[in-house]
């Protein structure tokens, strides 16, 4: 009951026993498809589950020297647009790295996304889950190109290898990993006013933004704020720490944002930032 949610707020609390600025425990298992995929993983984010697989298929670029991505979403309890995550993963790929054949044929990424369970902010489960699987993805060699095996790369997982090659050309001819600019990382938190009667009868409001909010506690809600951030592939570059506040809010560190409802101002979008980096190290 709605009651029962805010008497925790109003102790700074909520009811899992978690802190307005915690994620649920998050898990990301890549790999986790064994055929008929290039790439897969399955994200946890406590009883929120989602499994994303990566297919290829191959077409004629609409870019010249470049391949493309497909995104498809499927939700258990509500619609879920594929749109912007498609931008953003479309973004974050050098797709240059799915030619084949010079303006002729191409690489696309048909990235299917499932949730097998949604108790609550299903959007950042989907793109993490996207991402992981992206990151276990590995295209066929060359080798296996020149040799017409296709048809068994585009059906079976890309760690196949023609039993008759010798060692030298198996160690050759290993899967190729995808190419990044950089990986989105999201961070989304539900905001809500809470209001106070004082005993000299002024009433007092605040806002409080709660991180990864459940399925219990979205409908309380007055509106959310949706924050992808990109982070640079090396490792040294995830830490934040030495950075103000104003080069956090800089556009630049931001590839999405939506708001619904709710006050959203420069700091917001700072500690916003900030905690994105803090959520990147830990799912890392």
């Amino acid at each position: 009951p709605k009651s029962f949610l805010r008497r925790f707020w109003s102790k700074s609390t909520r009811s899992d026993g978690r802190l307005f600025s915690m994620y649920r425990p998050t898990r990301v298992t890549p790999g986790i498809l064994k055929l008929r995929t290039v790439g897969s993983s399955l994200v946890q984010m406590g009883n929120t589950q989602v499994v994303c697989g990566v297919t290829l298929l191959i077409g004629q670029p609409s870019i010249p020297n470049h391949g493309d991505v497909l995104v498809t979403v499927t939700s258990v309890s509500e619609k879920v647009e594929s749109l912007p995550l498609q931008r953003l993963l479309t973004d974050m790929i050098d797709l240059t790295c799915l030619s084949l054949l010079h303006n002729k044929e191409a690489w696309r990424l048909q990235i299917t996304l499932h949730a097998l369970q949604n108790d609550g902010n299903i959007y950042d489960a989907y793109l993490i889950a996207a991402v992981a699987a992206l990151l276990d993805t590995k295209l066929p060699p060359p080798s296996a190109l020149q040799r017409n095996e296709i048809s068994k790369l585009l059906e079976y997982r890309n760690d196949y290898k023609n039993e008759t090659t010798s060692k030298e050309e198996k160690e050759n001819e290993s899967s190729i990993p995808l190419k990044f600019q950089y990986l989105p990382i999201p961070f989304t938190v539900g905001v809500y006013t809470s209001t106070t009667k004082e005993e000299n009868g002024i009433t007092t409001s605040k806002t409080l933004f709660l991180a990864d909010p459940t399925l219990q506690e979205e409908p309380l809600l007055e509106g959310h704020m949706s924050l992808v951030v990109k982070i640079g592939i090396k490792e040294e570059i995830l830490n934040s720490d030495n950075k103000s506040l104003e080069d956090l809010a800089d556009t630049d560190n931001i590839v999405h944002i939506q708001q619904i409802g709710g006050a959203l101002n420069r700091e917001d979008l700072a500690i916003g930032t900030h905690m994105a980096y803090g959520r990147a190290k830990e799912i890392r």
